[in-house]
């Protein structure tokens, strides 16, 4: 099945993050799910789907240190100051990114769109080199 780039983004890499992001909120910063639904302009059923893998688990970002680590960041901050969703859109957006410019996410987005070619698609760190701190 034919996944572009953006498509990929929105029905993969954004809710893998989110559900990242909502389970580092609940598990690790004891935050309410009531909490972490406000935080992310989601209901809190859909924070219990994420915190239990039935949301956003078709990509796994558990294991990826780089990942957690922008992450952790950002949920410290949330839990310090706050974030507003804007805001919070923008970060996970720079975290997205970063790893397309690195091609972090070329084999994931090939698994499901098995017409790439990984030698030949230069696309990401073409549009988000830019991006790579």
């Amino acid at each position: 099945m034919k996944v572009t780039l953006f498509e990929f983004i929105y029905r993969y890499v954004y809710p893998a993050l989110r559900r990242r992001l909502a389970a580092i909120l609940y598990e690790e910063f004891g935050l309410k799910q009531s909490e972490v639904a406000a935080t992310l302009g989601i209901t809190q059923s859909a924070v219990s789907r994420y915190v239990d893998g039935r949301r956003g688990a078709i990509i796994n970002f558990d294991n990826i240190p780089e990942v957690n680590e922008y992450l952790r960041d950002i949920a410290l901050r949330i839990k310090l100051r706050g974030m507003d969703t804007y805001t919070l859109q923008v970060e996970l957006t720079k975290i997205i990114f970063q790893l397309l410019a690195k091609r972090k996410l070329c084999r994931i987005h090939s698994s499901i769109d098995s017409s790439i070619d990984l030698s030949k698609c230069s696309i990401c760190p073409r549009l988000f080199s830019q991006y790579v701190k």
